[in-house]
């Protein structure tokens, strides 16, 4: 993978109306998720249940047309996060691309965690940003299970939830109101300022941005599509571990000072860039603050531009 610049100092400096279809799963894996009859009493049970009895919440199904975002942190390492992972890949297969992004976050803080006899086991997905993400997170006021820990998994930038708790962070999803600006790419023509095999990507912004902070960025996600690794050491060793969507590198792309600096063409801000992606790669935008807080957008690149392996 090649990139023509790297976030890495920016995270030092930040440490239509159409109703969209639910979430799915596989028949094989669903379980269905009882509800209580009455308004009220479902949504006090969710409070409890989602967001914690001390948390204030508006919770509504009245949302967008926009995908939902899901984000796992996880590690090869931890012993209790294959399920997390192993429900991450069910979601991304029930599901089109244009219901939900999903992205793995591998964080670095169980490398060197040692196993008895088995020893430690190097995460090849693993990195620092990834855990610095994940405690930016921490420090965001999230609703749902707080704290640092694996499996997590944070859906719209705003709710937290053992990453293995298929029905809570589907009742998450279900129950958080979608982003609201809706993020459009579109391969272009590469220009004459591009790199030899640099694709052209042009990313639009439409919505209601009354309720976005100045300070949101356009942010580039390249991932991993899916990777089986064999672990040999560490507490997950003799197993075949397989990743969907791990993110290798969070590209800041907006202009310093967020997505106003954009340009504008009939209401709608556009940026182009350009993107080399590496054998087994895909990609995919968020809409977001540096020190994150909601997913305000997302999208997936366009898949044509994706590089599955040949197998």
């Amino acid at each position: 993978m090649q990139r023509r610049t790297s976030n890495s100092s920016v995270f030092q400096q930040a440490e239509s109306a159409a109703k969209p279809r639910p979430l799915l799963l596989k028949p094989a894996v669903f379980r269905p998720v009882l509800l209580f009859s009455g308004l009220m009493l479902a949504l006090g049970y969710h409070a409890l249940e989602l967001f914690g009895g001390g948390s204030s919440v508006v919770a509504s199904e009245h949302q967008g047309s926009n995908p939902a975002v899901i984000e796992l942190f996880t590690s090869q390492g931890c012993y209790s996060c294959p399920p997390a992972e192993a429900l991450l890949g069910d979601l991304i297969e029930a599901n089109d691309l244009e219901n939900l992004v999903a992205l793995e976050f591998h964080v670095d803080y169980w490398d060197s965690l040692v196993y008895g006899g088995h020893g430690s086991h190097k995460d090849p997905f693993s990195s620092a940003e990834n855990t610095l993400r994940q405690q930016l997170y921490n420090r965001s006021d999230l609703l749902g299970r707080s704290g640092v820990f694996t499996p997590q998994m944070v859906v719209n930038g705003q709710f937290a939830a053992v990453g293995s708790k298929r029905r809570t962070v589907l009742e998450g999803v279900r129950l958080l109101e979608r982003p609201a600006i809706k993020v459009d790419i579109v391969e272009q023509s590469v220009s004459t300022n591009l790199n030899s095999g640099e694709a052209g990507l042009r990313i639009e912004l439409t919505g209601d941005f009354s309720a976005v902070p100045d300070d949101t960025h356009v942010w580039l996600a390249v991932f991993d599509i899916k990777e089986t690794t064999n672990i040999t050491t560490g507490e997950n060793h003799d197993k075949l571990l397989t990743s969907h969507h791990a993110v290798r590198q969070m590209e800041l792309l907006s202009p310093q000072g967020g997505y106003t600096k954009l340009k504008t063409s009939d209401g709608v801000l556009q940026l182009d860039t350009g993107i080399i992606l590496g054998e087994g790669q895909g990609c995919a935008v968020l809409f977001q603050g540096a020190e994150l807080g909601p997913v305000h957008g997302a999208s997936y690149c366009p898949t044509s531009l994706w590089k599955p392996k040949n197998v």
